[in-house]
């Protein structure tokens, strides 16, 4: 196949309603001379029709960038075709190979084509990107969310403990102030003078006989205990 003044064998329609060029090759080897001289005439030609109804059946089976993409399939599908269809017509040849050459957007569309290419991959660039920038973000945000979820845990179980301590701080004593009142009574007064004396800068002690109206405290500064 020669692209030269074969536009109109080149140019085909995909199975997705789009056109593409298609230039390519067919090598092929006599099997049988008696057959191939006097069984079909011009083998050669016989070829070269049949190999284009072949491509051309395979490339509208098949959507543009599949096309583009899978040039050894496309040949190798054609090629099969082809052979079968030489062989009942007993030309008395072998097909060697079906090749590809070029497979393109016709020329009049490529600007158009490129510039979808571009964008495409474009698009598939940013995708990328925002991919990566997920990955990155989604795994920090949940390693903090959990780490601030784990010390609320942690801080919930603390005050719970605090609590049960508390609450049975509270038993043990209202357990032995029923038990002995006045005894407790006295404990419990006697620490929380332990607790609140040490603040206080002057203790004043007042005799209970004391039947002054208004006693007489020597405020002067110093400390009477």
């Amino acid at each position: 196949y020669s692209k030269e003044g074969y536009d109109s064998e080149s140019l085909m329609l995909t199975a997705d309603k789009n056109v593409i060029d298609v230039e390519w090759i067919v090598q092929y080897k006599v099997r049988d001379p008696f057959v191939f001289l006097f069984k079909v005439q011009n083998v050669t030609q016989s070829v070269r029709d049949i190999s284009e109804t072949a491509i051309r059946r395979t490339v509208g089976n098949m959507d543009f960038d599949y096309v583009l993409s899978n040039r050894e399939i496309l040949a190798g599908t054609a090629a099969d075709e082809l052979q079968g269809v030489l062989d009942s017509y007993e030309a008395g040849v072998d097909i060697v190979t079906v090749q590809l050459q070029d497979v393109n957007p016709p020329d009049a569309v490529k600007p158009a084509f490129n510039e979808v290419n571009e964008a495409d991959q474009d698009m598939k660039r940013l995708v990328n990107e925002a991919e990566e920038a997920y990955n990155k973000v989604i795994p920090k945000a949940s390693g903090e969310a959990l780490q601030i979820v784990e010390q609320a845990k942690g801080y919930s179980v603390q005050r719970v403990n605090e609590s049960k301590g508390e609450t049975a701080r509270f038993l043990a004593i209202m357990k032995e102030y029923q038990a002995a009142k006045d005894v407790t009574r006295q404990r419990m007064y006697l620490e929380t003078l332990q607790e609140v004396l040490p603040s206080v800068k002057n203790i004043y002690v007042i005799d209970k006989d004391q039947r002054s109206i208004l006693p007489f405290l020597d405020i002067s500064g110093s400390k009477q205990k």
